[in-house]
């Protein structure tokens, strides 16, 4: 099944270990975002079908070396939040789930945590002496085990191509319309039963600026910052989490940093 085209970015990473979000919908045509120096040029998709844009969208988003997103979901029991700067194998920022803060990076081949113990309390991995030990910690996510699929999530928001592989997943998409993010011009996509709504720049790249929630709450979810630079250094004397779990010691990532 296709995942639905706003709730996809919570589908794919904000459900850790079992701490499932709202999806996200809505209207998008006077939201506030952060978009940095556009071009001004028309870029035509705002005359394509909905499938073409929603494919040249994905195209443009793919091809970029680099995004900012940020935002907020609500969830059933609190919020989603988000901030986190993510390039070529490369991410830095922070997941705040239900009120407990996340700090993720990613860099040279390796994926790294810094999760206070309530984190663990809910995800219910590691026990409760893992999680004493590693609280407030940088450590490093095991590539296969239990640990690993409690926080695959998290690595899958953490990594760019994962990201928008699920964002721009949508069976039938059509377009709901036009307005702005921040003054740009945009084209508006929703799904056939208007739950999710993304905003498309029709000017300079079309790049992905937005999904918005309405229903079950107001969520708001912005992409900006394209091909800015992102520099990440690895944490000093991480820990290793599959060593002291006993699980796989190997690390999640992809390339190194920018």
């Amino acid at each position: 099944m296709k995942r639905r085209l706003g709730a996809s970015l919570v589908a794919i990473a904000l459900t850790a270990g079992g701490l499932g979000v709202a999806g996200c919908g809505g209207d998008s045509s006077s939201a506030s975002s952060s978009v940095t120096s556009a071009s001004t040029t028309d870029n035509g998709v705002a005359s394509l079908t909905a499938s073409e844009i929603l494919t040249k969208s994905t195209a443009a988003a793919k091809a970029a070396t680099s995004v900012t997103v940020s935002g907020s979901v609500p969830d059933d029991s609190g919020t989603i939040t988000l901030d986190l700067a993510l390039g070529d194998g490369v991410a830095s920022g922070t997941v705040g789930i239900n009120g407990v803060t996340v700090k993720i990076l990613r860099v040279d081949g390796k994926f790294y945590l810094n999760a206070p113990k309530a984190l663990f309390d809910q995800i219910g991995t590691g026990g409760g002496a893992v999680g004493t030990l590693l609280a407030d910690k940088w450590f490093t996510v095991p590539s296969t085990g239990t640990a690993a699929d409690s926080f695959k999530d998290l690595g899958e928001i953490s990594d760019m191509d994962s990201l928008f592989d699920g964002l721009l997943d949508n069976a039938s998409p059509k377009v709901k319309g036009t307005g702005d993010v921040n003054g740009q011009p945009v084209v508006l996509l929703t799904e056939s039963n208007d739950d999710g709504t993304l905003a498309v720049a029709t000017t300079g790249e079309p790049y992905p600026l937005q999904v918005k929630q309405t229903t079950g709450g107001t969520g708001v979810v912005t992409f900006s910052k394209w091909n800015e630079p992102v520099t990440v250094t690895a944490p000093a004397d991480a820990l290793d989490f599959g060593a002291i779990a006993g699980g796989d010691s190997s690390s999640t990532g992809t390339t190194s940093s920018n």
